[in-house]
């Protein structure tokens, strides 16, 4: 809240909603573009500041309806250059 101590500092860092978020490869191989990642690490994010990265199959999880889509690639945006993080990914998707 604006009246809140501190505020103007979370006004001022906190410029969006969220991190983590996820996207489906059209084709491709999500296990060979997360093994070409230099800057992400492989694995789940439980709040830390590093950039993760982690393909995840929905399909075997998904109970409500079935998933009819591919794999999926999970990402954690953590701390670092945002633009070394483009350029990762860039690379990495390129190989496929």
């Amino acid at each position: 809240m604006p009246d809140s101590p501190g505020h103007e500092i979370f006004a001022r860092d906190f410029k969006g909603a969220t991190g983590l978020f996820g996207f489906m490869l059209v084709s491709g191989d999500a296990d060979a573009v997360v093994d070409a990642l230099k800057h992400f690490g492989i694995g789940y994010s439980w709040g830390g500041y590093e950039s993760l990265a982690l393909p995840t199959d929905p399909a075997r999880c998904r109970t409500a309806v079935p998933w009819t889509g591919g794999m999926v690639i999970r990402l954690q945006i953590g701390l670092e250059d945002v633009r070394d993080l483009i350029a990762d990914l860039a690379q990495a998707l390129d190989r496929e």
